[in-house]
């Protein structure tokens, strides 16, 4: 499997609707959480729904900074259930033995994160589980990509044992960190020592690593035949999923034209080589209109466009094609307002 790069890429919002319950224990709200991240929080309770990464990364920052806990992966990480991974968490939990889990895993990974790729394999008596971010977006040089990764890791792969642990109480792999040892690690020594066999950093690799004897272990909910069905059904989400994706991707990055503007559906099907007709279908049968995703693309470009303290709102609407400054400042208000 390797990491589609034409898409945008997303994260399942069930893990940042996991972490809104955690970071309550700081009566911190849901409102407040995900203020100017960019997740739509009355979307949080619909399994489909997906989150940018640079919103997910948000939302990272944000709650360490609500905290003011830079190890709030640790709290996360106890916190995932079967459920929080959607039906793939649910097929996987029903498979055979554990390497039948981890295949399942491998393939159908990107219903919840399109951003990694999982690579496994087994050397004598050791199996190991390597973890790839693409490069594109990850920088160990920038501190919130750091960031970004050490709560990553901390929050899934504690999780994953934690969750594994549920079938095999014994369980307790190794692990190669990219990162340096993050000064915070030493407030939750107990917690990574009952976790992990040992933890080596700056490592070419991330990667759990654990006896090969794990593999033919069956797992105390195994139902194969329903797994199999649960399988197709994964498959059918993941081909639905590229397919969304990869229409809804290229509609809105045709839309936002650097060069000529904001595009319109004409000009935006010519691109494509559709007719009008056409792709309103293709936008129809994605439960999304072209007015949606163009209100969407504008939206987020009015964003960033009054961020530039040298630009007037005056010439932010102008810029984005509205009327009148009087008919931005309605848009604006009910931006505010969704």
């Amino acid at each position: 499997m390797s990491i589609p790069r034409h898409q945008q890429h997303f994260i399942s919002s069930s893990y940042a609707h996991l972490l809104s319950e955690v970071v309550s224990r700081w009566n911190i709200s849901t409102e407040e959480l995900f203020w100017g991240t960019g997740v739509e929080i009355d979307k949080l309770h619909d399994l489909s729904y997906k989150i940018s990464l640079g919103s997910f990364k948000k939302v990272i920052a944000r709650t360490i900074e609500l905290t003011q806990e830079d190890g709030i992966g640790f709290y996360a990480g106890t916190q995932l259930k079967i459920s929080s991974h959607g039906l793939l968490g649910f097929t996987v939990a029903i498979s055979k033995n554990v390497l039948d889990a981890i295949e399942t895993i491998n393939q159908f990974v990107r219903l919840q994160c399109s951003f990694v790729e999982l690579n496994f394999k087994v050397e004598q008596d050791l199996s190991y589980y390597g973890i790839t971010y693409d490069s594109s977006i990850l920088d160990f040089n920038d501190i919130s990509d750091t960031q970004v990764y050490e709560f990553s890791c901390v929050f899934f792969l504690t999780g994953f044992i934690h969750l594994v642990r549920l079938f095999f109480p014994d369980f307790k792999p190794s692990i190669d960190l990219q990162c340096k040892c993050p000064d915070y690690f030493s407030r939750f020594s107990d917690i990574l020592a009952s976790t992990f066999e040992e933890i080596r950093y700056e490592q070419p690799h991330t990667r759990l690593i654990a006896p090969a004897r794990f593999l033919e272990m069956p797992l105390s909910m195994a139902d194969p035949l329903t797994s199999e069905k649960f399988k197709l059904l994964c498959q059918k989400e993941l081909d639905d999923l590229d397919a969304t994706q990869d229409i809804l991707y290229r509609v809105k990055h045709l839309i936002n034209d650097e060069n000529e503007g904001l595009q319109n559906i004409d000009q935006v099907a010519q691109k494509l080589n559709l007719t009008k007709r056409t792709l309103q279908r293709m936008l129809q049968e994605k439960a999304v209109s072209f007015q949606s995703l163009y209100d969407e693309v504008r939206r987020e470009k009015a964003r960033k466009l009054m961020l530039n303290p040298f630009i007037t709102k005056d010439e932010v609407a102008k810029k984005l094609g509205y009327s009148s400054l009087s008919s931005f400042n309605r848009a604006v208000k009910r931006w505010e307002n969704e």
